[in-house]
């Protein structure tokens, strides 16, 4: 990665993921990056937490049980509290799914297997759109 590992960087991620080993891979990559991150194992528990933690960003499987993750997007999409978050959704779909996620309003999607390097500049893009957003005091369209 070009980002020395550990170097801390602002931000609260959220890994929705019912997978407990791509859950917890992903959450280690992000924590070395310098992220908080939370996780979730399905779309509800995701949204309660969303709700309650605030993230910056949302990074979301598609298919999981109780509420898979385009039904997420669009409940996060719909709450005021979370016009600032950013939502990140990877899929094992492919890239039919990936464009379905986007024209939802995801501000990035992409298939598994992903390059890791690629997946840390697009969540650390996706950040630092969002941080300076919120510095501006834009509202939140950066689709």
């Amino acid at each position: 990665m070009k980002q020395a590992a550990g170097k801390a960087r602002p931000g609260k991620i959220l890994v929705v993921e019912d997978n407990t080993d791509s859950r917890d891979l992903l959450a280690k990559l992000l924590g070395m990056s310098g992220y908080e991150v939370l996780s979730a194992p399905d779309g509800e528990s995701a949204y309660l937490t969303a709700l309650k933690q605030l993230p910056d960003l949302i990074i979301t499987d598609i298919n999981m049980p109780r509420m898979d993750g385009i039904a997420l997007l669009r409940k996060v999409r719909l709450e005021s509290v979370l016009d600032k978050t950013a939502v990140f959704v990877v899929t094992a779909f492919g890239s039919e799914a990936a464009r379905e996620a986007m024209e939802e309003g995801a501000d990035a999607a992409t298939a598994k297997p992903f390059d890791f390097e690629e997946f840390v500049e697009t969540v650390n893009r996706l950040m630092f759109t969002r941080h300076n957003l919120a510095e501006a005091g834009v509202e939140n369209d950066v689709r």
